[in-house]
């Protein structure tokens, strides 16, 4: 069993962001904006994913207005995360895998990018004062699940890049990456869902 704990390290930069995905989905939210929803829709259980996997009006509802955007499913491995609105970029060293455009997200002032396992057992205090959520295996190694970003208030279309190493490396190296780019808008019109399973997928360690 893994032991989470939070990484208050707020002066130690990690160089690569490394998540590692548990319940094979990744998910992208802002925590103000999700919890001003929740409050909103009444919902006072910390099950949050099942929730809206409860709730299909409320899932799409939440698409709508931006307050997450989930990708799933992916294989529950790592992945190195990047934000190209941080003029982050993958070198040529790795292949372009999939692109998907216009998903809807609603930012205040920080924009988290987490394993959706976050959302199985929602703890809002695992977000406060920390730039990216940790825990620590029985080996002691030490694992992220969340990595936060900030980024100026308003509306976004999301882009989603997925990419591959041409050369693979020996664990624990990640061979698959994302990269995010958020476009900012006025308004939001209409919305993808992400779970169109015959018109997306994200699985881009599977890919050939």
């Amino acid at each position: 069993m893994e032991k989470f704990r939070v990484n208050r390290r707020r002066g130690d930069a990690i160089l690569e962001k490394i998540l590692t995905v548990s319940s094979y989905g990744i998910c992208l939210f802002s925590l103000d904006i999700l919890e001003e929803f929740l409050k909103k829709e009444k919902v006072r259980s910390k099950k949050v994913l099942k929730n809206f996997q409860d709730n299909h009006k409320r899932y799409l509802t939440s698409l709508a207005e931006g307050i997450w955007t989930p990708f799933l499913p992916v294989n529950s491995i790592k992945y190195i995360i990047k934000l190209d609105n941080y003029n982050q970029s993958f070198d040529d060293e790795w292949e372009e895998k999939l692109l998907y455009h216009n998903f809807n997200i609603e930012v205040k002032d920080t924009l988290w990018v987490g394993s959706i396992g976050l959302f199985y057992e929602f703890d809002h205090n695992k977000f406060i004062g920390n730039d990216e959520i940790s825990y620590q295996t029985l080996d002691g190694v030490t694992l992220y699940s969340g990595f936060r970003y900030n980024v100026d208030s308003g509306k976004y279309l999301v882009s989603i890049k997925g990419y591959a190493r041409k050369k693979k490396l020996d664990y624990p190296n990640p061979n698959f990456g994302f990269l995010f780019s958020l476009k900012k808008i006025d308004e939001f019109e209409g919305y993808n869902d992400p779970r169109e399973d015959e018109k997306y997928n994200f699985n881009v360690a599977d890919m050939e």
